[in-house]
């Protein structure tokens, strides 16, 4: 009769916690929420720069191609290293590369016709040297690199950016949220749920170039600015008395 006892009295306290569990759950559904959207954005300046540049050749054999290619690619890589400075996190270094035959279709055989072997080396060049861009691009053509693939801008650090933002773009959706309850003859009660985020612009490629063999003058490059944005998302209770 004791253990029975026991069971009895078990099982009324978890109806009296199951009962107050889905009063408050009801209650949380019938209090009313405003959603809102709070968003801060600043335009900095990039503090790293990344060339993609490319050597292409063709010759009739494998061994020409890769040996032509692989002498060009030396001489832009020694190039670009002469320019590069020490604990100034500048990185030079092969992306890809590329070997493949070349056919040419035949209208009077009707049928391709091999041509040789075409040798991509592409070459990744990343610096902090903003202002020297375009010298790393020249110097690089000068020694035979034939491609300028893209060029793109970043931040190495963003988050003692987007700290400011997040906490300008909170204040934001705070401020929107007591206005909209304000104007309801309300005012905030709480936090349902929120959620933030803070990204900028991707790096910007150029449009491919292809370089001339002799370059004149310094080829200019401007960087520009980036934009970063802070968004926070949030539900608020509104006090319904």
């Amino acid at each position: 009769m004791k253990i029975m006892h026991y069971v009895v009295v078990f099982c009324i306290g978890v109806m009296i916690i199951g009962s107050i569990a889905a009063a408050e759950q009801q209650g949380e559904e019938k209090r009313g929420t405003v959603s809102v959207t709070g968003t801060a954005t600043e335009n900095y300046p990039p503090d790293t720069a990344a060339v993609v540049l490319a050597i292409e050749n063709t010759a009739g054999t494998v061994s020409q191609a890769t040996q032509m290619n692989n002498a060009i690619s030396e001489k832009v890589i020694s190039g670009i290293k002469k320019l590069m400075k020490p604990n100034a996190w500048d990185e030079v270094k092969t992306s890809s590369y590329s070997l493949e035959p070349l056919y040419e279709y035949d209208q009077g055989a009707r049928r391709n016709k091999f041509m040789g072997y075409k040798a991509i080396n592409q070459i990744t060049v990343k610096t902090k040297q903003i202002s020297n861009v375009g010298r790393f691009i020249d110097s690089a053509v000068e020694q035979g690199a034939n491609r300028v693939d893209t060029i793109s801008f970043s931040l190495t650090d963003t988050k003692g950016f987007c700290k400011g933002l997040l906490q300008q773009a909170t204040e934001q959706a705070r401020s929107d949220a007591e206005v909209v309850a304000q104007s309801l003859g309300t005012k905030i009660a709480g936090i349902k749920d929120i959620s933030a985020s803070c990204g900028g612009e991707s790096p910007r490629p150029l449009y491919r170039i292809e370089m001339a063999a002799e370059v004149k003058s310094a080829t200019p490059v401007e960087a520009g600015t980036l934009m970063l944005q802070g968004t926070v998302r949030a539900v608020f209770y509104i006090d319904g008395q």
